[in-house]
């Protein structure tokens, strides 16, 4: 779209310079008059160009500057018969495509009266066969070049809408990410809770009665000691009871679910961030590495799912690549994307976190960022 804009306003100074020909064509017998109309086809062009290059494309500034380009287009076409003129005031068309909200309708209106009030100045009330005709002509050719301007501008709304409804859609599937991985976490947590308060209900209670009835058996031991063997095989299984439910909450109180199958595990990370479209993520696994002790593979998953989410949510990258890696000397790991380039990296908890699992294993971490955009994260883990 910014293209094809470019291209009609390249259009309209081509004939902009065709009024200077038209001028010099018909007022080469009346000098005052030619100069002043060269004059003011310069400030229309010195106008165009200070509002294109130069001013802010919100600028209340422009508005005005469109404004008078659009009057001036009439008053060139009133003076100066010729192809140069008339092409200048339908190109002018072309700066509505930069015209937002309201103001569009208000400079379709102002330029389609001034373009009919030139027009009947022009050719005069259409009272005769041939002025008819040349009014005919007229309005449908002008309808003709609205209506393709107004649809190109419609389709530019609908494409900026689609973008913006895009954005917001990837980043509320990043919050939704991010909301996962939250109740995950409370989950967790309150699993834990639910452990530890198990354990003091059962555990506790069990090693009170293990050790009450090993006092009994130490007091009865020379006086009953028939008695001791019944406490004593009472105690054993008191004690296989309490070994079983302190194995049980040992597995509970893990802090999150063990990463067996990691290149499985990358992938559905990858689809769940690609579930919103707008982002490509091209991952080159590794399949030797899900025999890796399960402590790597759980800091590498990590790692890959607070890169996508910076990746996106920060970096607003549209592509991003997984590399994988294992060696004889280790595993690999390359994450890079083509989002915005990052001058000084601050090293967010995301990213201090990245780097505290991988130095916990006994890895380095680095960061790059290109020349023009994108970012990439390296991670080397020794195995």
């Amino acid at each position: 779209m910014y293209i094809l804009r470019k291209s009609l306003v390249v259009f309209k100074y081509l004939f902009l310079v065709l009024v200077f020909v038209d001028i010099h064509h018909g007022f080469n017998k009346k000098v005052s008059i030619m100069i002043l109309l060269f004059l003011f086809s310069t400030v229309i062009m010195i106008n165009d160009y200070v509002r294109n290059k130069i001013l802010n494309k919100n600028s209340k500034y422009k508005y005005v500057s469109l404004f008078f380009t659009i009057c001036g287009a009439a008053v060139l076409r009133y003076f100066v018969r010729g192809l140069g003129a008339s092409g200048y005031i339908f190109f002018s068309l072309a700066e509505l495509l930069g015209v937002k909200g309201k103001l569009l309708k208000i400079f379709f209106l102002i330029h389609g009266t001034s373009f009919f009030i030139v027009s009947i100045l022009s050719i005069g009330i259409p009272n005769t066969v041939d002025k008819m005709s040349d009014m005919g002509i007229t309005i449908i050719s002008y309808f003709a070049v609205a209506s393709i301007i107004y649809s190109i501008k419609m389709i530019q709304m609908e494409k900026e809408e689609t973008k913006q409804l895009n954005e917001k859609l990837k980043l509320a599937n990043i919050k939704l990410q991010e909301y996962s991985l939250k109740v995950e976490d409370l989950t967790i947590s309150k699993e834990r809770r639910r452990v530890a308060q198990e354990l003091h209900d059962s555990l506790g209670h069990s090693l009170m009665a293990l050790t009450m009835h090993l006092e009994f058996a130490k007091k009865v031991m020379d006086s009953k000691p028939d008695k001791v063997k019944g406490v004593l095989e009472k105690s054993e299984k008191i004690a296989k009871d309490s070994v079983n439910d302190l194995r049980k909450a040992v597995n509970a109180l893990k802090e999150e679910r063990e990463i067996e199958h990691l290149n499985e595990s990358i992938k559905n990370l990858i689809d769940n961030f690609e579930i919103a479209g707008g982002v490509k993520i091209n991952f080159n696994g590794d399949m030797s590495v899900d025999d890796v002790d399960i402590n790597i593979k759980n800091s590498i998953y990590k790692t890959i799912r607070e890169a996508l989410t910076n990746s996106i949510k920060h970096g607003q990258a549209t592509e991003i690549n997984i590399n994988m890696v294992k060696s004889s000397e280790g595993i690999n790991l390359i994450i890079s994307n083509n989002g915005i380039r990052c001058d000084k990296i601050i090293k967010s908890n995301g990213l201090n976190g990245i780097e505290n699992r991988i130095g916990l294993l006994n890895g380095r971490v680095n960061y790059f960022s290109g020349k023009n955009s994108g970012f990439s994260i390296e991670a080397n883990i020794p195995i």
